[in-house]
């Protein structure tokens, strides 16, 4: 191959990575808005399409967002905050469904901002071992029988692995031995899908700042997806 054949080689696949770099991001967020929007949209739409014979795209997203707004104007009035109120008190004397509905209701108020602690301060930690960090976000104070052991206020410690945060561990921990990130939530879920490609020196300015010394590259290889419980 001559130098002008190689150099056209190099030439297109530096053409066609760009091209990646920029077609790739499009594409996952197509993907992820679609997956989405099929998602939604087939909570309210099977049943609407059986009955109307064909479906119709849409439709059943745009009635479920009407069953939402209806139900929010219903819950503000004196007669559906009752209605809201006895449906809670009944759910919550079912043996089965009493747990499964006390913990959805906590963690859709926390990821609505409803609760005092949703996910509003990142933190840094040590875990799973001394000199190994994770990355975490407290969701609560943790139970009283926790602080008295450990002398002093635990809070509960949300750990999202990478790249799917929707998973990870929950731990209790001093809230001494917490590290405080001057980061949003945003930002450190977007460098945990991330697997810490993105916003990775934002990271490491504000954990220098925060704890010099600790900012290393071995740190930041562990912040977004520590060792699992149990593993050496």
């Amino acid at each position: 191959m001559t130098a002008r054949g190689g150099s056209r080689l190099r030439l297109l696949r530096r053409y066609l990575l760009e091209g990646l770099a920029v077609v790739g991001p499009i594409g996952l967020t197509v993907i992820v808005l679609r997956w989405i929007f099929v998602q939604l949209d087939g909570i309210l739409g099977e049943f609407l399409y059986a009955v109307l014979g064909r479906p119709i795209p849409g439709l059943g997203l745009a009635a479920l967002l009407l069953l939402l707004l209806g139900m929010g104007w219903v819950t503000h009035r004196a007669v559906g905050a009752r209605l809201v109120s006895a449906w809670d008190e009944f759910l919550n004397r079912l043996p089965l469904a009493r747990s499964v509905y006390r913990a959805s209701r906590q963690v859709v108020r926390s990821l609505l901002g409803q609760e005092r602690y949703a996910f509003q301060e990142v933190v840094l930690f040590e875990y799973p071992s001394v000199g190994r960090w994770a990355l975490g976000m407290i969701t609560g104070i943790a139970p009283r029988v926790a602080s008295e052991r450990f002398g002093e206020e635990a809070v509960t410690v949300y750990m999202p692995t990478a790249p799917n945060p929707m998973s990870g561990y929950l731990a209790i921990v001093p809230r001494s031995s917490l590290i405080p990130l001057p980061v949003s939530v945003e930002e450190a879920f977007t460098y945990v899908v991330s697997c810490g490609a993105v916003s990775a020196e934002r990271v490491a300015e504000d954990l220098a700042r925060s704890a010099p010394g600790l900012a290393s590259a071995a740190v930041l290889t562990n912040l977004t997806n520590p060792t699992s419980p149990g593993e050496p």
